[in-house]
């Protein structure tokens, strides 16, 4: 049995097949597809479960028939005259075939090799491919795959690592500065908003539910009036989660805040018309799970009621790379255009922070990393990079 999978990834690609076939699956081929025309098929894998044999042993030299290859080994077909085949004809040129198909059975046992190796690599979930790296680049490609990278973006990194490197400029240090340049020219970072008169910046912070949206939103808040923004106000339409309002309420009079309550889609006119003199209002919304439709209708009807300059995706570093893509897949139909991680502290990888904005084109606006009031930076690709190099 021969199967094709396509996928946006080689890694999704060989996750799907360790899902449906098993540790038994043998890569037969992987390629790129050139102008795809679905965006979630860029890669195509080909792989079997008929495991390839390994090559016999050579024929002897005096051997006059020509054998044919199966999953057993070489079957000489009988010579001319024989009991089993007394009509067949000996073929001419025998030996120059015979040479053919030793050196085809040599290809095969090669090309065997590398699909085990290839196989092995995805089974045992290693991130990056040590094959053909020079010894003056492992050490930066081992931080790299430690941060979480997957490993053809690891391979793409590498790639242009080493044009930027000369071959007498490869010491460790160097090594790392230059991929450091590497990380902050892939690094996608949303500019920072610019205040403007007669109508104020509107940031919507939309996320699953735990992400930590009340939680970085309650830090902006805070940062803009230390910074000398005193004109910043929070709007909650969290009227789901117990406590939340008065969680709300109480860090906005305990900072001087300005909060607005909307309950409804409704309302928001009216609120906003309240709130119209501040030059930042920071809009907090509740979390629900993966898939639910209900949900998706209430923050797009919201999304339609408000008509925020920003909508922020709040996703925890610490959450396992699948639940992050699906999450933001989910919420890229609700028109995000930012990325807000939190919990950096937290997280044993760092990856995320490249490959999650780059495979949907979603530039990070804020990393929260840590429980203190001041523990969140505006996204900076010289610290996203220092941070994936640590």
């Amino acid at each position: 049995m021969i199967k094709k999978y396509k996928a946006s990834t080689f890694t999704e690609a060989f996750l799907r097949i360790k899902q449906e076939l098993g540790p038994d699956a043998v890569i037969l081929k992987q390629q790129e597809i050139k102008n795809p025309s679905n965006p979630n098929e860029k890669v195509e894998v080909t792989v079997t479960l008929e495991d390839i044999a390994e090559m016999p042993p050579p024929m002897p030299s005096d051997t006059k028939g020509i054998g044919t290859y199966s999953s057993k080994g070489i079957k000489p077909i009988p010579k001319k005259n024989s009991p089993l085949s007394p009509l067949m004809p000996e073929p001419a040129n025998s030996s120059k075939l015979i040479e053919c198909l030793e050196n085809t059975l040599a290809e095969v046992q090669g090309l065997r090799e590398d699909f085990a190796l290839t196989r092995n690599d995805f089974l045992e979930g290693i991130r990056v491919v040590r094959d053909r790296v020079p010894r003056e680049f492992s050490s930066v490609a081992a931080m790299l795959s430690k941060s979480g990278i997957p490993a053809q973006l690891v391979q793409d990194l590498l790639a242009e690592l080493m044009i930027l490197c000369p071959a007498n400029a490869r010491d460790e240090i160097s090594v790392k500065e230059q991929m450091k340049k590497v990380l902050a020219n892939r690094v996608l970072v949303a500019p920072r908003p610019r205040l403007r008169k007669g109508r104020p910046i509107v940031q919507m912070f939309v996320g699953p539910a735990g992400s930590g949206k009340s939680g970085i939103i309650s830090k902006l808040a805070g940062r803009a009036t230390v910074t000398g923004n005193p004109n910043v106000a929070i709007v909650t339409t969290d009227s789901y989660r117990m406590g939340a309002i008065e969680q709300m309420e109480t860090f906005a009079a305990a900072a001087d805040i300005q909060l607005g309550v909307v309950s409804a889609p409704e309302e928001v006119p009216e609120i906003f018309e309240q709130l119209k003199d501040n030059s930042l209002l920071l809009v907090d919304t509740a979390g629900r799970s993966l898939g639910n439709i209900e949900h998706e209708k209430e923050i797009l009807a919201l999304y339609e009621a408000i008509r925020p300059d920003e909508v922020h995706l709040v996703l925890p570093l610490n959450m396992r790379d699948r639940d992050l893509e699906k999450f933001t897949e989910s919420y890229s139909k609700l028109k995000v255009n930012r990325i807000a991680f939190t919990r950096q502290d937290e997280a044993s990888e760092l990856g995320a922070l490249l490959w999650l904005p780059i495979k949907f084109g979603i530039p990070v606006s804020y990393i929260g990393n840590g429980q203190g009031p001041d523990n969140i930076v505006s996204a900076e690709k010289e610290i996203i990079s220092n941070w994936l190099l640590r």
